[in-house]
């Protein structure tokens, strides 16, 4: 199941970059905002599985060039991870932004991650429709559809 999270992330994350994209002009710096927070959540949670330094803070705000690359660099991180089962329950040692220190298995990061990013991509769907843009849907229903 994890597998096809993961895949429904990555697509339901490039759909709607490519949707930000196009409304540039017209987007509300909200969308960006959250956006985002998505992208360098994906980044610090690969990075501490990866026990690789990072310096990304997780509301920093980035145009969507930048949203872009990230997003590119944390999918084939993920994905890359995602794809290694014997890790699941490898247990990670991390400290939060805020400086409490945690230790959860790779498979509830993988979780966690996918989930955020659907509840974070709720978020910039409204906030579109609060400013006139039609959002993308980017519900797993969508996805699975499209797998047909």
């Amino acid at each position: 199941m994890l597998n096809q999270f993961c895949k429904y992330n990555n697509w339901a994350n490039s759909l709607l970059l490519d949707t930000l994209i196009s409304h540039s002009s017209s987007l509300p710096e909200s969308c960006i905002q959250l956006f985002s927070h998505i992208v360098n959540a994906q980044t610090i949670w690969h990075s501490r599985i990866n026990s690789t330094p990072n310096s990304i803070s997780v509301w920093q705000l980035h145009d969507l060039e930048t949203c872009k690359e990230l997003l590119e660099e944390s999918t084939k991180e993920l994905t890359q991870i995602e794809q290694q089962q014997s890790i699941y329950t490898q247990v990670i040692k991390y400290t939060t932004s805020t400086g409490i220190h945690f230790e959860t298995s790779v498979q509830d990061i993988l979780l966690h991650v996918f989930n955020h990013g659907t509840y974070h991509r709720a978020q910039i769907a409204k906030e579109m429709k609060l400013h006139n843009l039609t959002p993308v849907n980017t519900d797993y229903i969508m996805f699975v559809r499209l797998q047909s």
